[in-house]
């Protein structure tokens, strides 16, 4: 499970690559490529043998971390 959560954090800092290069989208592009980028990460979750509940929460912990983290990153940046 710890491998699990630690690529699919690493799912979610490929996401805020894309998001950075897609600036200029729409919100509605924004928000299907967050929901392919979190589908991606179950699945991951999925396929290292965890059963789909916790491949859930596990998706839902990594994406609540990966935002909370880049919420106090974009707060006190120097």
């Amino acid at each position: 499970m710890y491998i699990v959560f630690l690529l699919q954090l690493l799912i979610w800092s490929l996401f805020s690559l894309v998001e950075w290069r897609s600036a200029h989208d729409h919100f509605i592009f924004k928000a299907l490529l967050f929901m392919m980028f979190m589908y991606v990460a179950f699945l991951l979750a999925f396929w290292f043998r965890l059963t789909k509940r916790q491949a859930c929460w596990t998706t839902l912990l990594t994406i609540a971390i990966y935002f909370l983290c880049r919420q106090l990153f974009w707060a006190y940046r120097l």
